[in-house]
């Protein structure tokens, strides 16, 4: 999967612009945790009017670009897909560039495997997802933690797991089940 990010920044400068008479691009970035950190760095001279000498010129520009999940940092590309830019103002240049993020190649979370101690004491303290197991004999059970998504349905979970539609009303609420719910899954072995 590839992603472009434009990106639009307005530089200023110490004094007037008459012409940009050479510009360039580069850039340094790395891919940490789910972002995109580094720089743009823009150089180039320029004139600030017709009989003058050129001047040289440096932006650093910081850039970062948050990815929504995690992702393989060792295959991802980052690289510029385009670059330009005009003088705005007297002494003011807008940059417009686009990030091209390519070959990001999602990393899928293992599902969460929970080991829970089934007691009598346990009473109400414990909440939220383990609200519906029942108490048993002291014992550990192993339990699956399965995130709902868009393409699940109670059939294919049945079969995925092994288990019978009954098992599973025991531990969750059917009805209630949307995208995004954790539906607790008792482990067969």
């Amino acid at each position: 999967m590839k992603k472009i990010i434009p990106f639009t920044k307005d530089l200023t400068f110490i004094s007037d612009i008459y012409e940009i008479t050479s510009i360039s691009l580069e850039h340094n970035f790395k891919a940490e945790d789910n972002e995109i950190k580094g720089e743009f760095i823009v150089t180039g001279e320029y004139s600030k009017n017709i009989i003058e000498e050129t001047e040289p010129f440096i932006f650093n520009i910081p850039f970062n670009a948050i990815i929504d999940y995690d992702f393989d940092k060792d295959k991802v590309i980052v690289d510029i897909d385009d670059f330009n830019y005009k003088i705005k103002e007297n002494n003011i240049l807008e940059v417009n560039i686009n990030l091209l993020i390519d070959n990001i190649v999602k990393i899928e979370q293992p599902e969460e495997i929970i080991e829970i101690p089934e007691t009598e004491e346990r009473g109400e303290e414990v909440t939220s997802i383990f609200n519906n197991f029942s108490d048993k004999d002291d014992k550990y059970v192993t339990y699956n933690v399965h995130i709902f998504r868009e393409n699940d349905d109670i059939n294919k979970l049945l079969t995925k797991y092994k288990i019978s539609k009954e098992e599973l009303s025991n531990y969750n609420d059917l009805e209630k089940i949307n995208i995004g719910s954790k539906i607790i899954i008792p482990y067969n072995e």
